[in-house]
């Protein structure tokens, strides 16, 4: 296997033979993967250093007495193209699998679970008999988000939350019940404190082409059905998973960068970077190991990340420390089907108290999650509903089930359960999260050959954190060539 071999601090090895370069690629969570991956494939002699014993960071996937259980992300959308063509690249294309036929999510509302109105996009659903016929506002909300068509033009150039903007155009209904439960579920924070333009530019871009967000909504629905009444496949849900879970893009990752002769390895935390005149960095790790490299890429959270670059970096390194981390937790609970005298569909989104944000019905929403007689189901527990998803595991279960449960109609307690924390691993793209972001790049355009990477700046989602990977891998092969 081709390696970058460990060598005493301050030394470098001697090329080797083929002068491919050295890179060093800091992380070994999808994006540090994606990026090792890259970088090997354009010829760079890699070694991927990850602090934990085990690589994929959120993506793992366990198989256990025919459940399928997914302990991080469980799906991507199709419409960002990185992810599918990341699979299609590692020969997984055939294993892609849609969300069952007869999709339903349901919003809970002061007890009641409501279907989401048709059509709906990420704010306000394109069609507006949907949108007036709707439980899930009152009337008064109705007459409330009307006002949105009359309303002058609200933003100005400064960044603001998407809270702020949705508030003062269509009310207190919409985003309490379609705003904070779709984009906050996502994002795991408040959409209060969410950046418009990190987050959401499109609603910028809908004031300032038609001033009403209704009328846009409403004029991308009319181009959508258009579209979809053209030759061709109809449009069905925009999410995607792999038959047998996403885990196996890490390992399939894992089995071609060893084919490709990469280093791989895990439990190796990293604790300092020490840059010589040359442009090459020697990497220090906990274990006493030292490399060499001629080009890097940091893939690891932000504050990891800030920690790093303090020395060599302080301004990007402050930037990165600004940003601010949310905590999550995932318990997946397994009932006995007979147990269930409601069905939900799908899944829910809460709109008003819970200890849950929303809760996805694994053997619902996809094929092969369950065997027969068995509902799977995954529920949400931020940081921001309060100090629940830190508590002790059987407090914690306790709670998410008795919530669950009294949903479901479930007339017994769940068979199987898992939890999953993530705390302090979640970015939250706050208010002038752009300015946090130009301030990091700007910081690291004064380090040729270092390049960052990760949720932290550019995207939480799978096919974000790939696309990221991509580019700084391919940036880090072709800047360690050029050395």
């Amino acid at each position: 296997m081709t390696s970058v071999h460990p060598v005493a601090p301050g030394t470098a090895p001697a090329p080797g033979p083929d002068g491919a370069p050295r890179v060093v690629v800091v992380g070994g969570g999808i994006t540090g993967l994606v990026a090792a991956w890259e970088a090997a494939r354009a010829g760079g002699r890699v070694t991927l250093l990850e602090a934990s014993g085990h690589l994929g960071g959120k993506v793992r996937t366990e198989r256990v007495d025919g459940l399928l259980v997914e302990h991080g992300p469980d799906s991507f959308v199709a419409y960002r193209p990185a992810a599918l063509e990341l699979i299609g690249a590692l020969g997984l294309a055939g294993s892609v699998i849609g969300v069952n036929a007869g999709r339903t999510v349901h919003v809970r509302v002061d007890g009641r679970l409501l279907p989401l109105p048709e059509g709906m996009g990420m704010v306000l659903p394109t069609r507006l008999g949907p949108l007036v016929r709707t439980p899930l506002l009152t009337w008064r909300h109705k007459a409330r988000a009307s006002l949105d068509l009359v309303l002058p033009r609200r933003l100005g150039t400064a960044d603001t939350s998407i809270g702020a903007l949705l508030r003062a155009r269509l009310g207190d209904g919409v985003v309490e019940r379609f705003a904070q439960p779709l984009v906050g579920g996502i994002y795991g924070a408040g959409v209060d404190e969410l950046s418009l333009d990190a987050v959401l530019p499109t609603l910028r871009t809908a004031e300032s082409e038609h001033r009403s967000l209704v009328l846009a909504s409403l004029t991308q629905g009319r181009a959508a059905r258009r579209a979809a009444g053209a030759p061709g496949p109809r449009p069905g849900s925009p999410f995607r998973s792999l038959q047998d879970g996403l885990g196996v893009i890490v390992d399939r990752l894992v089995e071609v960068l060893v084919e490709l002769g990469a280093d791989v390895r895990a439990a190796s935390a990293v604790t300092s970077l020490v840059r010589a005149p040359d442009g090459t960095t020697t990497v220090r790790c906990a274990d006493g190991t030292c490399l060499v490299a001629e080009s890097l890429v940091l893939a690891v959270g932000a504050p990891a990340l800030a920690h790093l670059l303090a020395e060599h970096a302080p301004d990007a390194a402050a930037a990165l420390a600004a940003i601010p981390q949310g905590s999550t937790t995932l318990v997946t609970l397994a009932y006995d089907a007979d147990l269930i005298r409601r069905h939900v569909g799908q899944g829910w989104l809460e709109a008003g108290p819970a200890p849950i944000s929303g809760a996805t019905v694994s053997s619902a929403k996809w094929p092969g999650r369950a065997p027969d007689g068995v509902v799977l189901l995954r529920a949400f527990v931020p940081g921001r509903l309060g100090p629940l998803g830190s508590a002790p595991e059987a407090q914690l279960v306790a709670a998410v089930a008795a919530h669950v449960g009294s949903v479901l109609g479930a007339s017994g307690e769940p068979q199987r359960w898992w939890v999953d924390r993530w705390p302090g691993a979640m970015p939250h793209y706050t208010v002038g999260h752009l300015d946090r972001v130009a301030a990091v790049e700007a910081g690291m355009a004064a380090l040729p050959g270092w390049h960052v990477a990760g949720s932290a700046l550019h995207g939480v989602g799978l096919p974000e954190c790939i696309a990221d990977g991509r580019r700084a891998g391919r940036l880090a092969a072709a800047c360690g060539a050029q050395l």
